[in-house]
């Protein structure tokens, strides 16, 4: 808010300076040498623009109020002192300023329009604009004009003030402008202009009558396009409001799992030590062998959901960039040989090898932790989505970077899966994988990922096809 703040007490000054020149114009000589037309259009700008000053001044705050009766006291005194000191002319004085104001204007306009995002400050905006755009049209057909206005010609100068005021509309109307837009409105406005101004200085009536057709034809296009133009910003506006929707929907359930995880995690814990104190015989002796059986089912369930809530929060830590890596030096071969020992048993009870010649390798500096889960979730989902063969882990140094290459010959995948899967979403799944291992998650392969991620490398993945395997590589760099 502080730079509409200050641009609006930019807008005020300027405002100000046109209020000023013209109320400084009711008592310059020249005023009562013009005709009575130029008189009529002047003062017509002069107290309506003086209406819409009030207008602003009333509606602003305390603090605008001030601005602009400074700058109107200050600018009055320094008109009288300037014109007494250096004898300059009023008249060309005045055109100077008028034209250095009105390219100021122009781009602070410009400026303001990129930066207004609420409607109801467009309409605060364009009274401002509307007030300089008839104090204007005022200065410029009384003074520098003033030779070559006649009585009929003298419409063209209102013809302009309304054209601008339907420019000063249609961004009213619009709050989602954009300056090329803008722009391009400006262009329309001023062929209008020209060709208004064109059919009052003609005196041939063929002439008037062809640049009356020329200015209709260019008014239809011009309301077409207009249309148009609104059209394609009024889509920019319902797209920017999906974007939002589904941002506040994706905090929403963001929200949503923080507050799962706090309430699920909390009971977890107490649950979890009584299920293990009951099967140690800490209350006592567990004689009946089926509560036994059950219990430990019930142990595993919690164990899972507890695994499962560990793993959101990884995530959520992750997106918030609230997690960090505790690095230390290792060697990555021990740590695959940890996670295949561990897994080993689940291989053999589907009738699956696990294979993985361990060779040395340099050592890295990572986190222990995560990178071990990373591996383990990539050997683990191997051995869940294969059903005859196995699993082949591979270790290897190239372009200062340690590989890991997890193959398997297992239900494989199609190369769109793999770029969604290698987005690092939580909860994506294959058709193939959630018909052959239903209670999957899909949250394994995404903590992979962001953790890699984290030490620098990457994670990458090929596969021929449905049932012809999958190769994954983790790529880590070496410091």
């Amino acid at each position: 808010m502080k730079k509409l703040e200050i641009f609006f007490e930019i807008l005020f000054f300027i405002v100000s300076i046109f209020w000023t020149l013209s109320f400084y114009s009711c008592f310059h000589p020249l005023f009562l040498n013009i005709n009575l037309w130029a008189k009529i259009n002047f003062i017509f700008s002069f107290f309506l623009g003086t209406a819409i000053l009030l207008l602003i001044s009333f509606s602003a705050k305390t603090h605008f109020k001030k601005t602009i009766f400074l700058s109107i006291v200050f600018l009055i005194f320094f008109l009288v002192s300037f014109f007494k000191t250096f004898s300059l002319s009023f008249l060309s004085t005045l055109t100077l300023s008028l034209f250095f104001m009105f390219f100021l204007w122009l781009s602070i306009l410009i400026y303001g329009t990129s930066l207004l995002e609420y409607k109801k400050l467009n309409v605060f905006y364009f009274l401002i604009v509307l007030g300089i755009f008839i104090a204007f049209n005022g200065i410029f057909y009384f003074l520098l004009l003033n030779n070559v206005v006649k009585e009929k010609q003298i419409f063209g100068g209102l013809i302009v003030s309304f054209l601008l005021i339907a420019l000063g509309m249609s961004t009213l109307r619009n709050p989602f402008f954009e300056i090329k837009f803008f722009l391009t409105e400006i262009g329309i406005v001023a062929i209008l202009a020209l060709l208004s101004l064109l059919f009052f200085y003609l005196t041939d009536n063929f002439s008037k009558i062809l640049s009356f057709l020329i200015f209709l034809i260019f008014l239809i296009f011009a309301w077409k396009f207009e249309k148009v133009l609104f059209s394609e910003t009024e889509s920019k506006r319902k797209f920017e409001e999906i974007l939002k929707e589904q941002r506040e929907l994706l905090e929403a359930k963001e929200q949503f799992i923080l507050s799962i995880q706090h309430h699920l995690r909390t009971p977890l814990g107490p649950i979890r030590e009584y299920l293990n104190r009951i099967l140690k015989g800490v209350y006592g002796n567990l004689d009946n062998f089926v509560i036994k059986e059950k219990l430990v089912e019930v142990k595993k369930l919690a164990d899972n959901v507890y695994s499962l809530v560990e793993q959101l929060i990884e995530i959520q830590k992750y997106k918030t960039k609230k997690d960090s890596l505790k690095l230390e030096k290792c060697q990555i071969e021990e740590i695959i040989q940890s996670v295949v020992e561990e897994l080993l048993s689940s291989a053999q009870e589907k009738g699956l090898y696990l294979e993985y010649q361990k060779i040395p390798l340099p050592s890295v500096e990572i986190d222990k932790k995560k990178i071990r889960e990373a591996i383990f979730n990539l050997v683990d989902n191997a051995i869940k989505y294969t059903i005859t063969g196995g699993v082949k882990i591979t270790t290897m140094v190239e372009n200062k970077k340690l590989k890991i290459e997890v193959s398997d010959t297992g239900i494989g995948m199609e190369k769109e899966e793999i770029e969604k899967f290698l987005k690092g979403t939580p909860f994506e799944r294959g058709i193939e994988a959630k018909k052959m291992y239903g209670p999957g998650k899909g949250i394994g392969l995404c903590l992979a990922i962001q953790f890699v991620e984290a030490h620098g490398g990457k994670i990458y993945a090929k596969s021929e096809g449905f049932g012809k395997g999958t190769t994954f590589w983790i790529e880590l760099p070496l410091k």
